[in-house]
């Protein structure tokens, strides 16, 4: 799935698209409604304002990792780390991001995201790909961490600029790393092989993140 280096580059030209859309948002855009359906039917989506927070945590962990490197066996890499019960982790993830834009106004969001995403890059450039931390679940090496970085980049992205009524900001190199991963997720979770309507790697990625319907029951494969 290539280099360590490799996935720090795909991360950072991710991140630089992303930050671009926040620093040209208007009052609107911060109060436009993503279309990522809550676990909870009866709660609200995220506006932009919300996914802004989400991307500040969900980058940050990375640097968490790198903050306090652990000695350990790894129990989880860049796929099993998408491996969790939803029913359990996601009302704790949506409720995160309103812990994390609590107190702020979107004005500040942009700086906020600008410092999470330069720091995280600059440090693992600078961290050894076998360094170990925690990984959230459990521990993870950081070249394992950071290729789940650029998934949650490219499939957040959709998010925003679909909330936007934008085309797709992920680049190649994110789209190749996020749908490599998708892949054999789908292999770990169920009978591996995407549906055969599906071999554009962008659409295959929307189906198997939920961001686009399809009737094949094994998808979406992540939420």
């Amino acid at each position: 799935m290539g280099s360590y280096e490799d996935a720090i580059d795909a991360l950072e030209a991710e991140l630089s698209g992303i930050r671009a859309v926040f620093h040209g948002l208007t009052d609107a855009d911060w109060k436009a409604s993503t279309k990522l359906q809550p676990l909870d039917p009866s709660l609200p989506h995220w506006t932009v304002f919300e996914l802004a927070g989400h991307f500040d945590i969900s980058i940050g962990l990375a640097r968490v990792l790198m903050a306090e490197p652990l000695q350990g066996q790894p129990a989880r890499d860049r796929v099993s780390f998408f491996i969790f019960p939803r029913s359990e982790v996601a009302p704790v993830v949506y409720d995160y991001a309103y812990t994390m834009v609590e107190g702020r106004a979107p004005v500040d969001m942009p700086g906020v995201l600008d410092e999470t995403f330069t720091k995280t890059i600059e440090e693992a450039r600078r961290t050894p790909p076998d360094t170990i931390g925690s990984g959230y679940f459990a521990l993870m090496r950081i070249d394992e961490f950071i290729p789940s970085r650029v998934v949650e980049a490219v499939v957040h992205g959709i998010d925003l600029t679909d909330a936007l009524g934008r085309d797709s900001i992920a680049t190649p190199a994110g789209i190749a790393i996020t749908a490599a991963i998708l892949d054999d997720l789908l292999a770990r979770r169920t009978v591996a092989g995407r549906p055969s309507d599906l071999t554009d790697d962008l659409a295959w990625i929307r189906a198997a993140s939920g961001r686009a319907e399809h009737p094949d029951p094994r998808l979406p494969v992540i939420g």
